[in-house]
């Protein structure tokens, strides 16, 4: 018989990565046209993280395109957000793993590392050009908080 397969060599139904890349796509519009929402660089380096441990291609060029886009709509330098991530990879993770068993808590480290390092790297950045890609304020903590609070969510 003719059996119609669903599902991917990944695990995911075609329905599933359409919406994932989807939300790679439109979010980071969504984030250029309104600046309460924030970029999410850290929860996009966790699932970067995680997804590297795991060896699951699809979320990896998930996440790099969504950070693509936050390049692209955003001007927020590519480069940064990959040297953080993979900085924590390399350097962070496998100890902290180690270290801490509770999985909301590595969550919640992670993504704090990764958003201080990304802001910075770009505050270096600024200092060296001579330019203000981002403003250190209120909305730079609340980007970090709410960043944390939807990784602790999902």
């Amino acid at each position: 018989m003719f059996q119609v397969k669903f599902k991917d060599e990944d695990g995911l139904s075609l329905i599933k990565k359409i919406a994932l890349f989807v939300f790679a796509t439109i979010y980071p519009l969504l984030v250029s046209m309104h600046t309460m929402l924030p970029p999410l660089i850290g929860l996009a380096g966790y699932f970067m993280i995680v997804n590297m441990k795991r060896k699951e291609k699809i979320y990896i060029v998930a996440t790099f395109f969504y950070l693509l886009n936050l390049d692209l709509n955003l001007s927020l330098p590519l480069f940064h957000s990959l040297l953080s991530i993979f900085f924590i990879y390399m350097f962070v993770y496998t100890p902290l793993t180690r270290l801490v068993r509770c999985k909301v808590c590595l969550l919640f480290a992670l993504i704090s590392m990764i958003d201080f390092v990304y802001y910075i790297l770009i505050f270096i950045y600024d200092f060296i050009v001579g330019s203000n890609t981002i403003l250190a304020d209120i909305i730079l903590v609340y980007y970090i908080v709410i960043d944390i609070f939807l990784g602790i969510l999902l």
